[in-house]
């Protein structure tokens, strides 16, 4: 490893590094012994102090830590963290898309609303490495409150059917388990993040960190084609068939399907390794969004600029 350079900063970052992978809002709360620190600048200030040092790295995880020679994912873990190595943009070595162990979850609720009341009533995890499906988890949850009508008319999930399963915190240790150092990916994945990372907070004092992929977002990149990327509009694209929708186990199969094939089309475009998709996927946009004012402007005639009739 490294000696870390002389540096105050740098020297207190290696300092609290020392101690195991933080997150850059810890880091540099810490490093910079500054407590009102927003996320976005602790990110901005992270890259401008650790990039050019050669001691640190970037963790697929998002995390920074001291370089050291570690197996590229842990075979246990308390956290769903994935501790592969981020080449900070150099692809000499890459992490291998083939090699990203992917949990793509699903979750059924009782409403959109999670930690303002509404809860999971099912979860599916299908685990997908190596190119295939590796295994699929699925379970029904007492949400332990009522499930309203116009829910159950769309996932056929009645309270009869959740009244004697287990409740969330009952299975949230085979949750944890499952997602522990894999990238975490759903169709709409800030959805089913922010319930499976609440229901965790709730039941057992644990949120979710760590890596995540919107299939619905790389639809966008990789099938520019579609106009609409659902998951029904994706899954007719690949002629992909449904188990059951508005299932998690169903949906979760499908969208774990769908991942498969785009990043087939990623490999088409070149992009074969996890660094390389990770920037594609959050590079903005050049197309600029449309204001007001421009659709308002489009709505009347434009000046006539020339003294024809077409």
């Amino acid at each position: 490893m490294h000696t870390p350079r002389s540096t105050t900063l740098s020297a207190r970052a290696a300092q609290r590094l020392a101690e195991g992978p933080l997150d850059a809002l810890t880091l540099m709360r810490d490093v910079c012994r500054v407590e009102r620190l927003h996320e976005d600048a602790a990110e901005r200030m992270a890259e401008a102090l650790l990039t050019s040092h050669p001691e640190f790295e970037r963790l697929l995880s998002g995390h920074w830590a001291l370089r050291a020679d570690a197996s590229p994912f842990p075979s246990t873990g308390g956290g769903n963290e994935v501790t592969a190595r981020d080449a900070a943009g150099d692809d000499a070595a890459p992490l291998s898309l083939r090699n990203v162990p992917f949990a793509v979850v699903d979750v059924e609720t009782t409403g959109s609303r999670a930690g303002a009341g509404d809860r999971i009533t099912e979860i599916a995890i299908v685990r997908v490495c190596g190119g295939a499906i590796v295994d699929v988890y699925a379970q029904l949850v007492n949400p332990e409150r009522s499930i309203p009508p116009f829910i159950t008319q769309l996932t056929q999930i009645s309270w009869a059917m959740v009244k004697d399963q287990p409740c969330f915190r009952d299975v949230a240790g085979e949750v944890t388990k499952r997602l522990s150092g894999h990238v975490f990916a759903a169709h709409n994945a800030a959805f089913d993040w922010k319930f499976v990372s609440e229901e965790l907070s709730h039941g057992v004092g644990h949120r979710l960190s760590g890596p995540r992929l919107c299939t619905v977002r790389m639809a966008k990149v990789m099938l520019p084609a579609l106009t609409r990327r659902s998951l029904d509009h994706v899954a007719r694209h690949f002629g992909i068939e449904f188990g059951s929708r508005h299932r998690a186990e169903g949906d979760a199969f499908a969208t774990a399907t769908a991942l498969l094939r785009m990043l087939d089309v990623a490999a088409e475009q070149g992009i074969t390794c996890w660094n390389s998709l990770h920037r594609r996927l959050t590079t903005p946009s050049t197309r600029r969004r449309q204001k007001a004012s421009d659709r308002r402007r489009r709505a009347f005639p434009l000046p006539a600029s020339e003294d024809h009739i077409a």
